[in-house]
């Protein structure tokens, strides 16, 4: 899991236009057509691929152009069951397809105690924005010193680490790889790092 990520902030007019909108007879929830709901979902998707440096929140692997992989926005507590929570900033993070998948997370239900507040409720899954990381989960190096291995720290870290298989051999092996691309990639000159951004269209 990503360390010290931050959710998306909306501003007063969106925030004030999802709740006109939510009050309107007919609202589709989540996938709404109303101007605000659209708003909504491009600001989490763009903040989100920004904050979490265009990486799985979940097993930290690239994802949308970058990564090949398909940038979900994924709702940390489901939508299905907790639909009060449908259009909070802090109940999404940008993961990709398969730790979203119906497979893996989906609609996993991840929540212990439901509060008012939503930062006061007790999460089984390690929460991205409400924990640190680092007193859940830890990776440990092999004689690499490739931090790939994942490994639980508490019971919640533990959870999260076997319903999520962020320990299973492919994702391992995953978390290496790229931990070497991009190890071998700051290890050229700038002159050579532009050519491979320019070659990929990444843009600086």
């Amino acid at each position: 899991m990503q360390k010290g990520i931050k959710p998306a902030s909306l501003g007063p007019d969106l925030k004030a236009g999802l709740e006109k909108a939510m009050k309107r007879k007919g609202f589709k929830g989540w996938d709404s057509a109303a101007a605000a709901a659209v708003s909504f979902r491009e600001l989490v998707m763009d903040v989100g691929l920004k904050n979490q440096s265009h990486k799985c929140i979940w097993c930290t692997l690239l994802v949308g152009e970058r990564g090949r992989r398909t940038a979900h926005r994924d709702h940390i507590a489901p939508k299905s069951l907790y639909p009060q929570w449908t259009f909070l900033p802090e109940n999404i993070a940008i993961s990709c397809e398969f730790c979203n998948g119906f497979m893996v997370k989906g609609d996993l239900d991840t929540v212990s105690k439901v509060d008012a507040l939503y930062e006061n409720s007790e999460f089984l899954i390690v929460h991205p924005y409400l924990d640190d990381i680092g007193v859940h989960i830890g990776f440990s190096e092999d004689e690499a010193k490739i931090p790939a291995v994942i490994f639980g720290l508490s019971e919640r870290g533990k959870w999260t680490i076997s319903r999520l298989k962020l320990d299973s051999d492919f994702m391992t092996l995953q978390r290496a790889r790229e931990i070497l691309i991009d190890r071998e990639y700051s290890k050229l000159r700038e002159e050579d790092q532009d050519r491979v951004r320019s070659a990929l269209n990444f843009g600086r």
